[in-house]
């Protein structure tokens, strides 16, 4: 997104994708994640995304879900998983995103999730290239690296891992959660 709080391309294509999904079941939620990680902008992504699908395409706000802790995919799934599931007690979810990040992302969902849940990971096509293709292996590398050990499914092992040895979140990068 920009500082303005607009999505940009890739964004947009995975929130159209999403609502259209949404759109699709009855009794559903649209969930929005992620932080305000932009330096000049206090707007979060899951509130950049929630503004785009109450705005661009009359999504009632009552019926979306922001997460607004999440600063990664890995995070997107735990904050999930620990502050809304437990609420809605759901036990399927669908979870959106890039081609190229698809594949990840699904092996992330389905550990943090475990085998009580039915992860379902759809994809919009993008413009991805070999440089994406290998930050993802890095990054999945490196969240084998970090949750091994840890018992698939176990969120509270899971939150404790993150909250001690993931950067993003325990004060190598960014501040501390």
């Amino acid at each position: 997104m920009d500082k303005n709080g607009i999505l940009n391309t890739e964004s947009s294509l995975r929130m159209n994708y999403a609502i259209e999904c949404f759109q699709k079941n009855e009794n559903t939620f649209l969930i929005t994640c992620g932080w305000a990680y932009r330096d000049d902008s206090p707007v979060t992504i899951a509130d950049a995304m929630k503004i785009y699908a109450v705005k661009e395409k009359n999504i009632s706000p009552r019926l979306i879900i922001t997460e607004r802790n999440s600063r990664d995919t890995v995070g997107d799934a735990i904050f999930v998983k620990k502050n809304i599931i437990p609420k809605k007690n759901w036990t399927k979810i669908i979870v959106i995103t890039s081609d190229y990040h698809a594949s990840r992302t699904d092996e992330i969902f389905t550990y943090v999730f475990g085998k009580n849940y039915n992860v379902e990971v759809k994809s919009v096509r993008t413009k991805s290239n070999d440089k994406y293709v290998k930050n993802e292996k890095k990054s999945l590398d490196a969240f084998h690296k970090t949750f091994s050990g840890v018992k698939p499914g176990d969120i509270y092992s899971i939150y404790q891992c993150l909250c001690s040895k993931h950067p993003f979140y325990n004060g190598d990068i960014y501040p501390i959660i």
